[in-house]
Parts: structure tokens; C-alpha cells; sequence
């Protein structure tokens, strides 16, 4: 299933940069700079909370002229560890951090716009991320799991061929305990 999704991925990004598709719709770059609250993670015998967190992200995508976008993205999400809860224990602090890196494919659709540039959106999509827990001076874990993604927001076109952007993501992959990213993006996106 992994090697499908990267094949998925692949072909997004080969499809934004084919050249036969250019005569119709136009090419971009964007960039996000997410700020996030990481849901905490609870098994049978612990709960472990996390500081808020940041995370870069990184798209090729190419949008169709007719409200409807695809991209690859590539990203990296950081957050601290802020406690350990073991039942019948308690709480132990301890020094930590969680970091997810992933590969994405996305789709958006941008509705019509509201006083001529403003243009609001939603966007799904899927992949792949390397998840790594680090407890320093306990131990280090980490897995490959399939990740999930809901976007919506605000674009403001700023210029011919810049797009400011604000909004909110929602991401999740599926490890043991289903954990989830709750996110605020600020953004740029160049047509190329």
C-alpha cells in the first residue's frame, strides 16, 4: 500500500509539471509555516501530553484554471513532549520531542471569489510520514505510517501571480492510538 501511495504522489507532481497540461492551467510553488496543537497520545498504560508545536511546509502543484488543484507536498512537523501520565504512577516529566515528516498528495477546490480577491478553499489528501518519538535519556521510537490531511481557508491574491493564504489543517496518521494535528497554515503560493 505504501508503494502505491508513492506512486500516486509521483505521478501528482509529474502531472503539474507535464508540459501538454501548461497550455491550460499554470504551475506553482507554495510554502506554509504551520503553528499546531499535537492531540495528546494515550495507550493502555500512559498518556503523554505535548507542548504546542510548529511545522514547514513544501508544495509543487499545478491548478487546472477551473477552481480545482493538485499538488505534492512535502512537510515537517516538531512539537516537545510536556509529561508522561502512567496510571498508577503518575505524572513524570520528562524532555522529549515528536517530529513527523511526510510526503502528501493533495486536491483542493477554490471556491468563487468574494470581493474580487478574496477566494476561499478546501483541499484533502493523503500519504505517507515518518513518525520519531525521542525520550531523551528513556528511549526512541519511531514507525513509517499512512497520514491523512483536511484543509480550508483564504487565499488573497496579491498579486498577477502571488497568493497569500491562511488556514486550517487537520492531520492524522494512522499509528496505534489514531493521533491528530490541529493546525493554523500561513502561506505563499507563486504561479510559475
Amino acid at each position: 500500500m505504501k508503494r502505491f501511495l508513492m506512486f500516486v504522489i509521483f505521478a501528482m507532481v509529474c502531472m503539474a509539471a507535464s508540459p501538454v497540461q501548461a497550455a491550460r492551467g499554470k504551475k506553482y510553488v507554495a510554502g506554509n509555516l504551520a503553528f499546531g496543537v499535537l492531540a495528546d497520545a494515550a495507550d493502555i498504560i500512559s498518556e503523554i501530553s505535548f507542548k504546542s508545536g510548529w511545522g514547514l511546509i513544501a508544495a509543487l502543484g499545478y491548478d487546472t484554471g477551473k477552481n480545482i488543484r493538485f499538488e505534492g507536498e512535502v512537510s515537517l512537523r516538531a512539537y516537545d513532549i510536556k509529561k508522561i501520565n502512567v496510571k498508577g504512577v503518575g505524572t513524570i516529566p520528562v524532555e522529549g520531542d515528536f517530529s513527523a515528516f511526510s510526503y502528501m498528495a493533495n486536491g483542493y477546490y477554490d471556491f468563487k471569489p468574494v470581493r474580487r480577491l478574496l477566494r476561499p478553499y478546501v483541499g484533502i489528501g493523503f500519504g505517507i510520514t515518518r513518525v520519531d518519538f525521542e525520550f531523551q535519556g528513556l528511549f526512541s521510537q519511531g514507525s513509517t505510517e499512512m497520514a491523512f490531511q483536511a484543509m480550508l481557508g483564504l487565499g488573497y491574491r496579491y498579486s498577477r501571480k502571488t497568493v497569500l493564504t491562511k488556514g486550517y489543517r487537520f492531520f492524522g496518521f494512522t499509528d496505534n492510538e489514531g493521533a491528530f494535528v490541529h493546525e493554523l497554515n500561513l502561506g505563499v503560493r507563486f504561479m510559475l
